[in-house]
């Protein structure tokens, strides 16, 4: 397929309103391409080349760099690039702008095809060691040198991870099948693949190859992680024993690292929630999985936690960050120790087990994991009684952890890859008091700070993620609460992701003197969710509005476990509200 098919179609696409007919656009596309390079197709559409889990360099390139290279390939000076952006606020559009007028626009040295770019894109996230910035300037510059001004547009969309199509996960998905069942009744087949293997670009290839049948053929498997289940949360406990009981496995919740163990003899791979392979970030946690874990194959799920070899305590969440940090590692592991509180188990000994209800797969765990002070289980208790719930999470709350996540474990209790649903829920110490949950939000904007924050930022402006239309909502300005220190890791952080203009995925009304590509996540709490005038977050569900969080403030959390499509989403905020709302109502 030529790169200039594809580049029509994110057109239409993006002119395009409403998720059904972009799907539609999208799925047409689909139709027409060959199906060996329906994975090229679909790595490029969603800007990643290839899933995080797999250690392959991603094309990541800053705004910084994208600049320079439409500078060079139009001739043009980079201040005049840096001005259009600042005007137009699409690196994509400033390109297709600039080659328009120059020469270039009418000097095509081949055709494009969607192959060539991607392999040319992959090669260029290959350029490692002195000098790389300037081969891939180099070599940035020779593929827009081949390209229409369309093509350029969407291939700096792609490098810099702003495509703006609208079309999220869901959508692709959507897509995949229509273009090859005819209908959208096989999305949850495609999405249940996709979960169990997180490669979207490899269950694209099956689906178009093989057909529906091998999609949903494919299982989990040791060294390929799995989509992590969420939990739904609830501030009262008679409500969560409805929901998931009528009996739970009531466990409690650390303030520590999601991690997900593979263990294949003596090979260890630990990956966290963002998917990343952190074995090398916690060696003593693969020696831990080596000893203690019976099963010569299995995958299992924990909570990796920082804590005091005197006492037995955990220590906070941002001490064992330290742990993430890559220079130092011995050091870190004896300056921050941790012990592992496993929770469930996915794999074991060439079975995928999540089709197992909880009950049975906690009875699996417990025969599998040897428990020393450094290794054990999450410690939980089976009840269907509301107030046994609380007496269990005033324990869980004196013993310094966070709370507690109650689990369904009836019949119909599998491990649901990928969804939140309300098999699990929490209730947290934070849920009891003011807005019912704490969120993780992304970092979007910035204010100058005056008088004493002058040379720092005053206030931020933050959002969450809307997964339908892949976009970053605001939901609200943080400016009290802060710390000195605070603000200077706010400073510090955030200036790595400075951009010229308001990236094209962030939807704001609300002007902020400092824009952000949207990478960093915090933990925020506030009074309450309400409807406001200024925060687009929630309008398309909302009827009087969009929403917006009254009195937020920075817990003091970098949530770095969580990129920024981990945040919490539009559907989550607007599912709070609601609660939050019902509250009222009965009181």
């Amino acid at each position: 397929m030529l790169y200039e098919t594809l580049a029509l179609a994110y057109e239409e696409i993006e002119k395009t309103s409403g998720t059904l007919e972009k799907t539609r656009v999208f799925s047409e596309l689909l139709e027409k391409a060959n199906p060996s390079e329906i994975d090229k197709i679909i790595a490029l559409t969603i800007a990643k080349l290839h899933p995080d889990w797999t250690g392959e360099p991603e094309i990541g390139i800053a705004e910084k760099m994208a600049v320079q290279v439409v500078a060079a390939a139009a001739s043009v000076r980079e201040s005049v690039v840096k001005k259009k952006l600042r005007e137009i606020g699409d690196i994509g559009a400033v390109a297709e702008f600039l080659l328009e007028e120059g020469a270039q626009a009418s000097l095509f040295a081949e055709d494009l095809t969607v192959q060539l770019v991607y392999d040319t894109l992959d090669a260029i996230s290959k350029i490692t060691g002195s000098g790389s910035s300037k081969d891939k300037t180099a070599k940035l510059v020779g593929l827009l040198s081949d390209s229409s001004p369309l093509e350029a547009k969407y291939i700096l969309r792609t490098i810099t991870g702003q495509l703006r199509l609208g079309l999220g996960y869901m959508g692709v998905m959507d897509s995949l099948s229509l273009a090859y069942t005819g209908s959208r009744e096989a999305r949850s087949i495609i999405e249940k693949a996709f979960n169990v293997c997180s490669d979207l670009a490899a269950v694209a290839l099956i689906l178009a190859t093989e057909g529906i049948d091998a999609t949903n053929a494919i299982k989990t498997a040791v060294g390929r992680p799995i989509r992590m289940m969420a939990a739904k949360k609830l501030s009262d406990s008679t409500e969560i024993i409805e929901k998931a009981g009528p009996e739970v496995l009531v466990e409690y919740k650390y303030d520590g690292e999601r991690v997900q163990a593979h263990k294949n003899g003596d090979n260890v791979v630990l990956f966290s929630r963002r998917q990343e392979v952190i074995t090398e970030q916690y060696p003593d946690v693969g020696e831990l999985v080596r000893a203690q874990i019976k099963a010569e194959t299995c995958v299992l799920e924990g909570e990796c936690v920082a804590i005091d070899l005197e006492t037995g305590r955990s220590r906070p969440f941002q001490e064992l960050m330290r742990r993430r940090r890559k220079t130092s590692i011995d050091e870190m592991r004896e300056t921050v120790p941790v012990a592992v509180y496993f929770f469930d188990i996915l794999y074991y000994e060439g079975k995928d087990v999540t089709h197992l209800p909880m009950r049975k797969r906690r009875e699996l765990l417990e025969k599998t994991v040897l428990r020393n002070k450094r290794v054990s289980l999450t410690e939980g208790e089976f009840t269907s009684d509301p107030e046994r719930l609380d007496d269990i999470f005033t324990n869980a709350l004196d013993a310094g952890h966070e709370g507690v996540i109650a689990k369904a474990v009836h019949e119909n209790s599998s491990y649901q890859a990928g969804s939140r649903s309300w098999l699990w829920i929490k209730l947290k110490a934070s849920y009891q008091e003011g807005m019912a949950d704490s969120v993780d939000l992304v970092v979007v904007g910035a204010f100058f700070g005056r008088g004493k924050r002058t040379g720092v930022y005053g206030a931020i402006l933050a959002s969450v993620y809307d997964e339908d239309t892949d976009t970053f909502p605001a939901v609200c300005k943080i400016g009290t609460g802060f710390t000195d220190d605070m603000l200077n890791e706010f400073k510090e952080r955030l200036d790595e992701h400075k951009l010229e203009a308001k990236s094209p995925k962030v939807v704001s009304d609300m002007e902020a003197e400092v824009w952000f590509e949207p990478e960093e996540v915090i933990e925020v709490l506030g009074d309450e969710i309400t409807i406001s005038p200024t925060h687009p977050a929630g309008k398309d569900q909302i009827r009087e509005g969009g929403l917006a969080i009254r009195f937020p403030r920075f817990t003091g959390r970098w949530r770095d476990d969580k990129d920024a499509r981990q945040a919490t989403s539009v559907h989550e905020l607007v599912e709070l509200f609601d609660q939050q709302r019902s509250r009222g109502q009965e009181t």
